[in-house]
């Protein structure tokens, strides 16, 4: 493994060589089963690191296109919704390494390589569950959380949102609501989407805080961040 200069990116618990982003792997030498998109390398520090690539991930595809209002933390407690077979999971658990990561997936295949991303990641816990149903998995929530991210490519992306973060944000808390444009209306130009989700936003509980495109990493999409006002 050879080693590289990689150094804090400005947003928490991102790094970078000057071009890729990476992030700091909290089980090293763990197998690509593990959400690997890439072989891990050796920073001069001693660390390991993983490969973090916007067109494989859109969560680095938003550190890309510049976001300014990142949500997470070292030691946050996030609800993932919407969370696949795990890659991008895998990468928030790298950057929360003392929090936790509660990780929503409703499909069954996905499930069940999410379940062996988890075995070897102690602040990941997968949850079996359909996303538009939170009382079905607020044991496994356990009360409020620091961050909700969510990618969801249905219609009602931010109905689902909304309902998560009225059961589960914390006050001051954040979430990350990433927009498949087509999915909500196949007909209408993407920014006419993202300029109705906008709207619903702005006439509720929550505010606006950063919004990005991630053309041309992820075509289509938008991503908000959005912050629960305090009580």
């Amino acid at each position: 493994m050879h080693s590289l200069a990689i150094s804090p990116h400005p947003l928490a618990g991102v790094y970078t060589d000057g071009v890729d982003l990476y992030t700091r792997s909290l089980v090293p030498g763990a197998p690509g089963s593990l959400g690997a998109v890439g072989a891990p390398v050796r920073g001069k520090n001693g660390h390991e690191y993983r490969p973090f690539p916007p067109g494989r991930t859109k969560l680095a595809a938003i550190v890309k296109r510049g976001v300014r209002a990142w949500p997470f933390a070292e030691g946050s407690h996030v609800l993932y919704l919407g969370a696949g077979a795990g890659t991008t999971v895998s990468f928030v658990s790298d950057i929360c390494p003392r929090g936790s990561v509660i990780s929503v997936e409703f499909a069954p295949d996905p499930f069940r390589e999410l379940v062996e991303v988890a075995r070897a990641r102690p602040n990941v816990v997968p949850v079996l569950a359909d996303a538009r149903e939170p009382a079905a998995y607020r044991a496994h929530v356990g009360g409020q959380v620091d961050v909700i991210y969510q990618d969801v490519a249905q219609r009602d992306q931010w109905e689902i949102l909304r309902r998560n973060a009225d059961a589960f944000l914390a006050p001051g808390g954040r979430a990350m609501l990433v927009i498949k444009a087509r999915s909500v209306d196949v007909t209408a130009p993407a920014r006419e989407v993202y300029g109705a989700v906008r709207r619903e936003a702005e006439g509720s509980a929550y505010d606006v805080l950063d919004f990005v495109e991630l053309d041309p990493y992820a075509k289509g999409h938008g991503a908000f961040v959005l912050g629960r006002r305090a009580a």
